[in-house]
């Protein structure tokens, strides 16, 4: 790695004291679902300004994991005015890079939040006549909780032998901030944000209910406390 990117990578990382990581610890741990891999009939990569989401979807699939690699995502709050494509096209990119066969990647490019991902990929998946009952959703780490949620929400077939697994890129919570990505305190507003979706959207139809531990609630208003805003 250059060392003036070495730099910044370090700046980046280095953001939190032991307090600030002590907590932000306790919000990705809550965020964060521990699912197995099982084979399933499609990988559905959610769009994102986090391109080693595209990279952990093309892995999947050139590990066997699906026979179908799905990327879904127009623009959304990280990516409008940031990127000139749809974020399922600068994911195919990089599966393409990979070595992912053109002809097993389907794309979404409407979608613009996370319900609008699963939604629209079901969609698609129905037009084409690609059975979808074991299903992985990739993301980001601490959105796991918040997209199994919005897929038992959204997801039109919730019968018995439908199950989605959520995974994301295999990383801590110390690898996350990066320049393409942001800093610490972005992954901190970022998690506090997904906390703050988590409580509000299931009144909205938006997601099913999911229990608030009470660690991952101290942590989220000790962020308040601290002056972090949530995005």
């Amino acid at each position: 790695m250059p060392e003036h990117w070495q730099c910044i990578l370090d700046q980046h990382v280095r953001e939190m004291d032991k307090e600030s990581e002590k907590w932000a610890r306790i919000l990705w741990d809550y965020l964060c679902l521990p699912h197995s891999l099982e084979k399933s009939d499609v990988i559905i990569g959610l769009g994102c300004h986090d391109v080693r989401v595209a990279e952990r979807s093309a892995a999947l699939f050139l590990e066997g994991w699906a026979p179908w690699l799905l990327f879904t995502g127009y623009q959304g709050n990280q990516t409008a005015g940031v990127w000139s494509r749809p974020e399922a096209d600068v994911f195919l990119d990089v599966a393409l890079r990979m070595g992912v066969p053109r002809v097993n990647i389907l794309l979404e490019t409407e979608a613009t939040n996370t319900g609008d991902n699963i939604c629209f990929s079901y969609r698609l998946l129905k037009e084409r006549n690609i059975p979808a009952n074991r299903v992985i959703l990739v993301q980001q780490p601490f959105m796991e909780r918040r997209v199994s949620a919005t897929f038992l929400r959204q997801w039109p077939d919730q019968g018995e032998h439908t199950h989605a697994i959520v995974t994301s890129p295999q990383m801590g919570i110390s690898a996350y901030p990066h320049p393409t990505v942001g800093t610490a305190t972005d992954l901190i507003t970022y998690m506090l944000g997904v906390l703050e979706r988590i409580r509000d959207y299931p009144q909205k139809g938006f997601q099913v209910e999911q229990e608030i531990t009470p660690s991952a609630l101290s942590a989220y208003h000790w962020f308040l406390q601290a002056g972090y805003i949530p995005k």
